[in-house]
């Protein structure tokens, strides 16, 4: 692995800690701030783990992208 380079999760689900860690926060700034806004998976009944999509998402939202595909079309609200 090169230096510097920061590899995508390959995995689809995290847990907190990989969250955080792919949100570029600790895991406490994590569960304050991110995760009351992104829906977790619930993958064991008690383990909650994020999908990546979703995560993404959350960024766009917050870098003011649209990533809800009724805003994305403008024309939509006319038919």
């Amino acid at each position: 692995m090169m230096r510097g380079i920061i590899a995508a999760p390959t995995r689809r689900i995290l847990n907190m800690k990989e969250a955080a860690s792919y949100m570029g926060m600790s895991v406490t700034t994590f569960r304050e701030q991110v995760a009351p806004q992104v829906k977790g998976v619930r993958v064991l009944p008690k383990r909650i783990s994020y999908d990546v999509e979703e995560l993404n998402s959350f960024i766009d939202r917050m870098s003011g992208k649209s990533t809800d595909s009724h805003e994305q079309n403008f024309w939509d609200k006319f038919r």
